[in-house]
């Protein structure tokens, strides 16, 4: 059927088996664009496929399917900023214990590896911080939201193909190459069980980088300062050749607690 994508195409295209998109449809999140009553036969458009990366969000981050439909209008199209939204404060949720876990381990290591010798930027913080595994996609786009969630959309579902557990704090990474920045969003990702968890387990999935253990040079902000970095940081044109800046999201706790929204960081 001309400008209509069979079931079966659908299910090729995005991975999801048949037995699922007719499930989809029977719970109303991703119902067909056309069914021919005679035949049953289920249709959909292209420009509906985006709809399955938001219900392969819900279900990397064990939101009921059944509750996505309080995401959808009246006509099945869902409501990204909201569901991300909320994506976040799961992950966050999930993730409080291990971070608490990991801020009494990052205390102790601030105490052992202190470098009072160290220049820190003026008006910046020093702290040390534990190698991190994260998944990058190239972003050239400006900050917004409406720009920025797609892009996190598409990681967390790309995270899920691979086989990666992602997580929240995303953010981004500016890699400076002869002072041109390489612009890339990021979330944090760690191989499921059943992965490889081998050494090098991410060296053949695309995108996937380690952002290395040190001591960073860290400011906090209400809004996104990654654009001003070279200022807050007071790099001049020799470290601006070759540096790489990150700009994470901070977690709801650190948010209520410091009042801030990210955190600029810079190795030194």
């Amino acid at each position: 059927m001309k400008g209509y994508l069979s079931i079966g195409k659908v299910s090729k295209a995005k991975n999801v088996s048949i037995k699922s998109l007719r499930y989809y449809d029977e719970i109303g999140i991703f119902k067909p664009a056309l069914t021919d009553h005679r035949t049953g036969y289920r249709y959909y458009k292209a420009d509906q496929l985006y709809i399955l990366d938001a219900i392969s969000l819900c279900i990397e981050l064990g939101i009921p399917l059944k509750s996505m439909v309080s995401y959808c209008d009246a006509h099945g199209k869902p409501d990204l900023q909201r569901l991300l939204g909320d994506a976040k404060s799961l992950a966050e949720s999930k993730i409080k214990a291990m971070y608490q876990s990991m801020e009494t381990l990052q205390n102790t290591m601030n105490a052992l590896e202190h470098h009072p010798d160290l220049v820190v930027p003026a008006g910046c913080m020093q702290k040390t911080l534990l190698s991190r595994t994260v998944l990058t996609i190239p972003f050239d786009e400006y900050t917004d939201a409406t720009h920025y969630n797609p892009k996190l959309l598409s990681l967390f579902v790309g995270a899920q193909k691979q086989g990666l557990a992602a997580s929240y704090p995303s953010g981004l990474i500016y890699d400076f190459n002869k002072g041109v920045a390489q612009k890339y969003v990021f979330i944090h990702v760690a191989p499921l069980a059943s992965s490889d968890v081998a050494g090098d387990w991410g060296r053949h999935i695309e995108g996937i980088r380690t952002l290395p253990s040190g001591i960073y040079a860290y400011k906090q902000h209400e809004t996104h300062a990654i654009e001003d970095a070279a200022s807050i940081f007071d790099l001049d044109k020799q470290a601006l050749k070759h540096c790489t800046i990150i700009e994470t999201d901070l977690l709801k706790e650190e948010k209520e607690k410091t009042g801030m929204n990210y955190e600029l960081q810079i190795m030194i």
